[in-house]
C-alpha cells in the first residue's frame, strides 16, 4: 500500500513538474516575443506627395517680413503655397505659424469678391502660444462658394497707432467641387490616409487640415509630424515645423 502512494506521490510530482515547465517555456517566449517587438524598428509611412493642379496661376502667399523698429514682432508665416491653395470644404480651415508666443494683436481678414467688403474682418483672442495656429471658417459664419478664389490675411499689431510695423502674411484659397473619381477615391480611403489622396489631387487646405487633426490626436507621432513637415517643404516653408 505504502509503494503504491509512493508511485502515486511520484507521478503526481511529475506531472506539475511538467505543467510548471511547460508554463515557464510560455513565459520565456512571451517575454522573448516582446523583447523582439521592442527591438523591431517601426515601420515608417511613405511621405504625402503634394501635387497642385494650378502650376502658373498668380501668386497669393503674402511673407512675413516686419518693418518693426524694436524686432517685438515674431515671425509669422502663411502656411499655404504660392498660388492660390485649394479644398473641398465650404467652411475650411486655415493655418498659419507664429514663431514665437506673443501678446501682441493679430487681426484677420477674409476677402471675396469685393474687396472693399471684406467677409471677415476680426480681431482674434489672444494670447498666442508659439507654433502652428488655424482659423476655423465655420467660427466667423463665413461660407466659400465653388470656384471663387478667396484672399485671407494674418495681421500682427504691435502698435496700432503706428501700422508701419503690422506684420501681414496671407494666401489665396478656392473651393472645388470634387470630380466624380476624386470623391469616388476619398470615400474609399481610409480617415488617417485621406491626406495622401487630398494632397495628390492638389487639394492643399483639407490634406494638411486632416494631418494636423491626426497630429493633434496623437502628438508624440513623429511620422505624422515627418509627413507634415514634408508638405511644407514641398511649397517652400522649410523653416516651419
Amino acid at each position: 500500500m505504502k509503494a503504491l502512494v509512493t508511485v502515486i506521490a511520484l507521478c503526481l510530482a511529475l506531472a506539475f513538474s511538467a505543467s510548471y515547465a511547460a508554463e515557464e517555456d510560455a513565459v520565456k517566449t512571451d517575454a522573448a516575443k516582446a523583447d523582439a517587438a521592442k527591438t523591431e524598428p517601426a515601420k515608417t509611412a511613405p511621405m504625402p506627395l503634394f501635387k497642385p493642379t494650378n502650376l502658373g496661376a498668380p501668386m497669393t502667399r503674402l511673407g512675413g517680413a516686419t518693418r518693426s523698429a524694436t524686432g517685438s514682432v515674431p515671425r509669422t508665416e502663411a502656411l499655404v503655397p504660392e498660388v492660390a491653395g485649394r479644398t473641398l470644404q465650404a467652411q475650411p480651415v486655415l493655418y498659419w505659424y507664429l514663431a514665437a508666443k506673443t501678446e501682441e494683436r493679430i487681426d484677420f481678414a477674409l476677402i471675396g469678391v469685393d474687396p472693399i467688403n471684406p467677409m471677415v474682418e476680426t480681431t482674434l483672442t489672444g494670447p498666442f502660444e508659439s507654433g502652428i495656429q488655424r482659423i476655423r471658417l465655420a467660427d466667423h459664419g463665413v461660407t466659400l462658394e465653388p470656384g471663387t478664389e478667396y484672399q485671407w490675411f494674418v495681421r500682427v499689431v504691435p502698435n496700432p497707432d503706428q501700422r508701419l510695423y503690422d506684420r501681414v502674411v496671407g494666401g489665396g484659397i478656392e473651393r472645388l467641387e470634387p470630380s466624380a473619381e476624386l470623391g469616388a477615391k476619398l470615400a474609399a480611403t481610409p480617415e488617417d490616409e485621406a491626406h495622401y489622396a487630398l494632397a495628390e489631387a492638389g487639394i492643399w487646405y483639407d490634406a494638411l487640415d486632416s494631418l494636423s487633426l491626426q497630429i493633434e490626436a496623437a502628438p508624440e507621432n513623429e511620422n505624422l509630424r515627418a509627413q507634415r513637415a514634408a508638405l511644407f517643404d514641398q511649397v517652400g516653408l522649410e523653416n516651419v515645423n
